[in-house]
């Protein structure tokens, strides 16, 4: 093509683009146009053009354009531009919170742009890779994959490609806890873009060393930063950037003990969330705010926020739906009982109070009473007997309001429990259902499918069953011994059919004489931790015999899992999910968790609950 067509052909291009950006045609119009083109180039300049504008807002229209463009690129053997629009698919559904497809469709640009060696765009493939390592906590890739986009940006001088590189990778290292070289990245970052004179640089760098001063406590700091960083954005109208600027203000005040303040940035934030469709920072924001009305003693805006917060988050990709759910519920439930319990104490001061004043008030009297002894013994037997009705009555009054708010409480449970039941355990039994027809349906033609699929349906039938765990605590008012002794010789019987050739023994040295009982969030966490340690000594020990025992120890109950597996030293592994959740769950219920492991020897996980 020579230099007069390809300035006519971008010429062109951007002439179609700006109709496009001033009428706001939807994606099928975009499309259409495009097909009345015959100069390829020209179509997939168009197309890229338009996804640039609503990549950050509108995903659907932007899955829509780049599968369109893509299948134009396959056509012409083009594997730059296939790459391209594999890589803006991804972004797509990874924006959406569908992780797991992103990972299909990066992986599958990789592919196809490796081979091409075009910088330019397997810059910003590394560095989308790279964010979505980073978002599902994997700091060692995240940081192999902005290592290979910075290499590839230093060598083309891309000042821009380097600046926003250290940025992003600064948040690698600020996450892992190293304040300071992110703080150098930050820095730096923030050098080229000022040099550059690029306002939407600047503001994303200031943004970032804003939230760094903020996580080591230098609030003056923090606050000059992200004030000067929203001025900038305001100026410059990019909504997804004054969105972020919002929350991080919000977060920068609730820290420093400013909630009202703090939910003005929040909600400020989900505003736009909402008008650019952004359900991940909504749903964070509506649980900051549900944090802040929890501080103010706001309880019913907190769990209209929850309730909120709870809404969205079940539409994201979260694995730990379930948990935030119970766990936040729990803590709402919690400071309504303990409001409750300041009530009744409140009410108990007053009475007593008030019968002490009267039996001092008759003890004075009784001085005088012995000139007139019989009528003052009248008047004392009647006042006694008087007082003694009154605290009765006072009695059977605060134990009719405690059984009525154990029945709502009960009743709350129950709502609960059915709901989860017949709404989300109905929803992922179709979902195992479907699966299975799925699989019938393509047989053994695509093994890498039916193998996704498999882990798919097993993924689900396992969160079915945390959820009829979840709903078996929640139907019980109180959790005793034998209820949790039995749930662990279900779940025992369970892992023997898928390991039968390691032996799983409980022990309970407890008699039912002795009357423990556990409330049912600390019998569920209870539960969870002996399921978490026993399956992970089942995947990954390499042990023959596993013992569960519970005992009892001076006024506490003590539960050890312990294998003869091969141990690991804690030190030199990357701490998973499993572990991190059963130090929080042990911790909950009051004790930290002890991890004793010997290399080629055992491993003892073990908790006590006073």
């Amino acid at each position: 093509m020579t230099f007069g067509k390809t300035l006519f052909t971008t010429f062109f291009a951007l002439i179609v683009f700006n109709s496009f950006a001033q009428t706001s045609l939807s994606a099928d119009s975009i499309i259409q146009h495009v097909q009345k083109q015959d100069n390829y180039d020209l179509k997939v300049e168009v197309i890229q053009e338009n996804i640039k504008e609503i990549y950050t807002t509108q995903y659907e229209e932007a899955l829509q354009l780049a599968r369109f463009g893509y299948k134009l690129a396959r056509q012409q053997n083009d594997p730059i531009n296939k790459g391209d629009f594999l890589r803006t698919i991804g972004g797509a559904y990874g924006k959406k919170g569908n992780i797991d497809s992103a990972s299909v469709y990066y992986y599958k640009a990789l592919e196809e742009l490796e081979p091409t060696k075009n910088s330019e765009k397997l810059g910003l493939l590394y560095d989308d890779m790279a964010r979505l390592y980073r978002k599902v906590e994997q700091p060692k890739r995240a940081l192999e994959f902005y290592d290979k986009a910075l290499k590839l940006y230093e060598a083309d001088n891309n000042q821009e490609g380097i600046a926003r590189i250290n940025n992003e990778s600064g948040v690698v290292f600020r996450d892992a806890g190293d304040y300071k070289t992110a703080n150098e990245r930050f820095e730096k970052s923030l050098r080229i873009q000022q040099a550059r004179k690029d306002s939407v640089g600047i503001g994303y760098a200031l943004e970032f060393l804003g939230y760094n001063q903020l996580l080591i406590h230098d609030y003056e700091k923090a606050e000059t930063y992200l004030t000067e960083a929203l001025k900038i954005r305001e100026e410059v109208g990019e909504k997804f950037a004054i969105m972020l600027n919002y929350t991080a203000l919000g977060e920068l005040y609730k820290e420093i003990n400013e909630p009202k303040k703090s939910i003005k940035y929040y909600e400020k934030s989900n505003a736009l969330a909402q008008q650019i469709n952004f359900p991940d920072i909504q749903t964070y924001n509506y649980q900051q705010i549900m944090e802040n009305y929890e501080m103010l003693g706001n309880f019913e805006k907190a769990y209209q926020n929850l309730k909120a917060f709870n809404i969205l988050n079940d539409s994201l990709y979260n694995t730990q739906k379930l948990k935030d759910v119970e766990e936040i519920t729990a803590r709402y439930e919690t400071a309504e009982k303990e409001k409750a319990i300041l009530t009744q104490r409140a009410i108990i001061a007053e009475h007593e109070l008030s019968l002490k004043s009267r039996n001092l008030w008759i003890s004075g009297l009784s001085s005088l009473l012995i000139i007139i002894s019989l009528i003052g013994f009248l008047l004392y037997k009647q006042q006694t007997l008087k007082n003694i009705k009154q605290q009765k009555d006072s009695e059977l009054r605060l134990a009719m309001e405690k059984i009525k708010n154990q029945n709502r409480l009960q009743e709350q449970r129950l709502a609960i429990s059915r709901d989860l039941h017949d709404n989300i355990g109905a929803q992922l039994s179709f979902i195992v259902s479907a699966i299975d027809t799925v699989k019938f349906f393509i047989s053994d033609k695509n093994d890498q499918v039916t193998h996704r699929l498999d882990n798919i349906g097993s993924f689900a039938k396992e969160t079915i069953q945390e959820l009829r765990d979840t709903i078996w605590a929640m139907n019980k008012s109180g959790v005793s011994i034998d209820d949790l002794q039995a749930r662990i010789a279900n779940f025992i019987g369970k892992a023997k059919q898928f390991y039968p050739n390691i032996d799983i023994s409980a022990e309970n040295t407890i008699t039912s004489s002795e009357e423990v009982q556990f409330t049912s969030l600390q019998g569920l966490n209870i539960f969870r931790i002996i399921q978490e340690a026993t399956n992970n000594a089942l995947k990954y020990a390499d042990a023959n015999h596993i013992l569960i025992q519970i005992s009892k120890q001076e006024n506490a109950v003590y539960f050890l899992i312990e294998d003869n597996g091969k141990g690991f030293v804690e030190n030199e592994i990357e701490p998973g999910n499993g572990l991190l959740n059963m130090r929080k769950r042990a911790l909950v219920l009051g004790e930290e968790l002890s991890v004793i492991s010997i290399p080629k020897n055992k491993t003892s996980i073990s908790f006590k609950v006073n």
